[in-house]
């Protein structure tokens, strides 16, 4: 998880509200733990900076429907 720190430099912002709405327009996804405390997983960060798609699915395999027709 990044600290507080991390969050404030990542954003620019102090405030939670002001670190949330920041982080929604990065597309970098946050939690709210217990106490009320913003929490944004370290690795997430990465991925969404470095450019990977963290959120991308595995392709599936689907049926060649045309073949049946042959």
């Amino acid at each position: 998880m990044l600290t507080s720190e991390e969050l404030e430099n990542l954003t620019g912002r102090k405030r939670c509200k002001e670190q949330c709405a920041a982080l929604d327009a990065m597309g970098v996804r946050w939690k709210v733990n217990a106490r009320g405390a913003l929490i944004v997983g370290r690795r997430h960060v990465e991925q969404v900076l470095c450019g990977e798609a963290a959120n991308q699915a595995p392709e599936t395999k689907r049926p060649k429907f045309e073949a049946l027709q042959a």
